[in-house]
């Protein structure tokens, strides 16, 4: 819904000022928008790893989703804040936990798979991903959440399967290969 931010972030500076943003400084705003993704992205990659070894594979996995959900309640209420900054903080949180979660959730697939398995579960989070992908292209068109009312929503949907895995990774194990090497707790691990 590119069409709408850009008017949200107009309308927003027009009442905040009096005076409209100029077609350059709506495409800097736009760009700093999209750039806050890959920084955040970034940002969740080169912290993923420590993550990873302090708290665990599957703490780090349930942490993550706090980013997210940080994300939904910035683009949610963007709009009744009146707030366009919002939404780029939104997108900076929304690529950490992408970052977070593209580095430790094939860690903890891999890991917690039996042999037999590995290559194939590991396998699955990158097809889940293009899913995610195709899913996200599909959901943002105008009919359903792409729409002038409801790009908010759209934004904040990434909160949903943050949900489910709030809900379902607590009863997961724990990644045997963290337990032993990096806890040395080998009772645990088998």
């Amino acid at each position: 819904p590119l069409q709408y931010i850009q008017t949200f972030m107009n309308e927003t500076w027009l009442e905040r000022t009096g005076a409209p943003l100029e077609s350059n400084m709506i495409l800097l705003l736009w760009s700093f928008t999209v750039s806050a993704y890959p920084l955040g992205g970034l940002t969740g990659a080169v912290v993923a790893g420590p993550m990873a070894i302090m708290l665990g594979r599957k703490m780090s996995l349930l942490l993550n989703n706090v980013f997210v959900i940080i994300a939904a309640v910035l683009s949610g209420f963007s709009r009744v804040a009146k707030s366009f900054e919002m939404i780029m903080l939104s997108r900076f949180f929304t690529g950490v936990n992408a970052g977070v979660s593209m580095s430790i959730q094939p860690m903890y697939l891999a890991e917690s798979a039996p042999k037999k398995l590995r290559g194939a579960v590991a396998l699955t989070s990158a097809s889940f991903t293009a899913l995610g992908l195709v899913l996200g292209q599909v959901v943002g068109l105008r009919e359903l959440l792409g729409g002038e009312e409801s790009w908010p929503f759209l934004l904040a949907s990434n909160v949903v399967p943050a949900l489910i895995q709030l809900a379902a990774l607590p009863w997961f194990p724990e990644s045997p290969r963290y337990l032993l090497i990096d806890r040395g707790d080998e009772e645990s691990c088998i």
